[in-house]
């Protein structure tokens, strides 16, 4: 059920897997082994091999600090006398050693020694990274933004640039419009055609005409009052689809007189793009280059970049306003912070179920396996569910250009969710933003005690089962998949034929999220990473998480999702994100000598000042760009290119979208088509007939994600 439909191309090699072969109970274990990069690279692209090396690298690191820890950090926690005897949980951190001991110098240096170990790590990543070449007329085309709607005429902007620039040869002119409304109508009339091929199909081979019930979930309606009487489905499907067709022809008419004062220009050559974005840089000194027509088209107001990827343009959301578009962003982010101030953790929501006496019940069980880890399964739960509000208030509400976009405000966001809920305010002993806020105007005993919830063995025990149930319970769920079937049970409940259920599983074909997958993982190498040194214990787990997440990570992009394309920033994030784990971790040693030594102690002004190098390094890194290229990348391991094109670069998806395109100019060949990978919901091996003939037939039923065969 989880595989998906993966058709074999044509030019792949004998070394490629037969889905088949993979059919069975506990079958992925031995895919995931089997299965090499190049083959994900093939089905998949570089941003999966970018993402599955970046795993294995964290690996490395965890398994590097793993055995100075435990060889070495554990060792030397053990050796003092002050949480109890042996078997006590506490003997094993760093609140075991007295503050008079001069082995806490051995935690000062080893916290650098992580940092150290940690920055190279990312350097040799950067070397290595597997790079995407851009088909040439992707890098060669402009975006430009803020022409007048009323000189919107190939003609004037072809006139600008070649008199701008008289060594640029304009070869295209698109300009973008508002195909919201008209999109909407095309995938419903796309719909509507492979529900009628798919019932021709089911009448074909059984004899029998197919019915329906109109109304919502006819598929379970039993009654005519339950979805309304039967209907003949292929006729229902027919007057559908034409009543759409010719809406959409209505609606195509409108959308191209409506122009949004935005165009794609594509230029002869790469170098004359970039000197055309060069000269309207926005910390350029001058105005740009101007024409004779500047002043009709305004030219010196255009915002002027390279043009994303076609596939990566979210269409519909050009047409949103400047106004509606910061006044949906603020909106959403206020309510954000709101949620954030108010119930941060899901402390809070299980200090509300305190009242319901839950842990009296869990006492009754008499079972020490559910009374210690239920709560850190609750936390995970609930950890999973209130990021959702970050992610679907980001997709539903806030209106980005391109999805690569969207993806990378989703991760940031999600990141420093996660981080306040399940690091941060859990390590002070606070339930919410609030709470901290409240902690920093009170009293300085309160503030001191507050600091020194960090130490207390309790709380790296705590995480020590937070990190053991991610690793056995987390992974496991992503391997199910649960919130993407519970979807796929209610759309199939929704539907109202078995026709509908066809095109429904193919609009089911997810893409893998990056975005959110890289701030759930790098959430938790923040904890392992700053509770190395003061819990040890906290790394081997964390090390079977890392090891049981890349498992699960490889099965499910091969098998599970669509192909995703993402915005190399996303990469880069990642690797400043590990860098603040690094000076997370040296704010929990500064802060643990400056309670425990005091202010003026030499491990703490050791501390003080490496922090500052730390923070420094990243200021550097991130605002100055820094430190970021004195190492040559290589490139070798991949040849610098994806998966050999089935379509010449003459075919290849101009600046239009499908719905714009005449009958004729964006279709591909069904042959053509058909043999490239199809991903759909609930199937596994080859598609069933009828589903395949709907398929070839209507190339287009998919939904609209980034499948990208270049």
């Amino acid at each position: 059920m989880f595989f998906g439909d993966h058709s074999k191309t044509n030019d792949d090699d004998d070394s490629e897997p037969h889905y088949e072969d993979y059919a069975g109970f506990c079958s992925w274990i031995r895919a995931v082994f089997t299965i090499t990069d190049n083959q994900i690279r093939r089905k998949s692209g570089v941003d999966a091999i970018q993402y599955l090396q970046f795993q294995r690298y964290l690996i490395g690191l965890v398994v590097i600090i793993c055995v100075l820890s435990i060889g070495v950090i554990l060792p030397v926690n053990f050796s003092g006398d002050q949480e109890g005897g042996k078997q006590n949980f506490g003997h094993t951190t760093i609140s075991n050693l007295p503050t008079d001991s001069k082995a806490l110098w051995v935690h000062t240096f080893f916290a650098m020694i992580y940092f150290v170990i940690a920055i190279i790590a990312l350097r040799h990543f950067k070397q290595h990274l597997p790079n995407r070449e851009e088909p040439s007329h992707i890098s060669r085309t402009l975006f430009v933004i803020g022409i007048p709607l009323e000189r919107t005429e190939p003609a004037l902007i072809r006139q600008h640039f070649q008199e701008a620039y008289p060594d640029v040869e304009v070869t295209d002119v698109q300009f973008a419009y508002d195909i919201s409304r008209l999109q909407y109508l095309d995938q419903a009339r796309k719909d509507a055609q492979a529900n009628r091929i798919a019932c021709e199909s089911m009448q074909q081979s059984s004899g029998v005409a197919p019915t329906l019930r109109p109304g919502l979930c006819g598929q379970i309606g039993c009654h005519d009052c339950c979805g309304g009487p039967k209907v003949d489905a292929i006729e229902y499907y027919s007057r559908q689809a034409d009543h759409l067709a010719s809406a959409v022809m209505t609606e195509k008419q409108s959308a191209l007189q409506s122009n949004l004062g935005m165009a794609f220009v594509t230029v002869s050559t790469v170098e004359a793009g970039a000197r055309i974005v060069s000269d309207y840089a926005t910390l350029k000194t001058g105005p740009p280059t101007v024409s004779s027509v500047s002043r009709t088209v305004h030219s010196t107001t255009w915002t002027v970049d390279y043009a994303p990827w076609p596939d990566d343009i979210i269409w519909q959301n050009l047409s949103v306003s400047n106004l509606k578009w910061w006044v949906s962003v603020i909106t959403v982010n206020i309510c954000l912070f709101l949620v954030l101030f108010f119930l941060t953790t899901p402390s809070v929501i299980l200090t509300s179920l305190d009242s319901t006496n839950y842990k009296n019940a869990i006492d009754n069980l008499n079972s020490a396996v559910i009374s210690q880890f239920l709560p850190t399964l609750l936390l995970l739960m609930f950890a999973a569910l209130l990021p959702q509000l970050v992610i679907y208030s980001s997709y539903y509400f806030e209106y980005h250009w391109t999805r690569t976009t969207l993806n990378h405000v989703i991760m940031r966001k999600t990141y420093v969710f996660l981080m306040l809920m399940l690091l941060i305010l859990p390590s002070l002993g606070l339930a919410s933003a609030q709470a901290l806020f409240e902690y920093t105007l009170s009293d300085q005993e309160n503030i001191k005690m507050r600091w020194g919830c960090m130490f207390l063995p309790d709380n790296g025990a705590f995480f020590v089962n937070y990190i053991i149930t991610s690793a056995f319970i987390g992974t496991a769920l992503e391997l199910i998949r649960f919130p993407e079937l519970f979807l796929y049970i209610i759309t199939m409940v929704w539907t109202r034929s078995e026709a509908e259920k066809i095109t429904a599983r193919k609009k089911l074909a997810y893409e893998f999220q990056y975005g959110v997958n890289y701030a759930w993982m790098l959430t938790l190498f923040s904890i392992v990473f700053a509770y190395s040194i003061t819990c040890p214990l906290i790394v081997p787990f964390g090390m079977v998480y890392f090891i049981f997440k890349h498992m699960v990570d490889r099965y499910n992009i091969y098998f599970a999702y669509a192909p995703s394309r993402i915005d190399k920033g996303i990469h880069d994030s990642a690797g400043n994100f590990v860098v603040i784990s690094g000076i997370i971790l040296q704010l929990s040693i500064l802060f643990f000598s400056v309670l425990r030594l005091g202010s003026v102690d030499p491990h703490s002004i050791v501390s003080a000042i490496f922090l500052v190098i730390c923070i420094g390094y990243y200021v550097a890194k991130f605002c100055f760009h820094l430190w970021t290229g004195y190492i040559p990348p290589s490139y070798s391991e991949f040849d610098n290119i994806e998966q050999p094109s089935t379509i010449k670069e003459t075919e290849l998806k101009n600046f239009v979208p499908d719905v714009l395109m005449k009958e004729g100019d964006g279709e591909s060949d069904p042959k053509v088509t058909s043999s490239l990978p199809r991903h759909a919901y609930g199937t596994m091996g080859p598609s069933a007939d009828v589903d395949s003939k709907a398929t070839v037939i209507e190339p287009s039923n998919n939904i609209e994600t980034n499948h990208y065969q270049s």
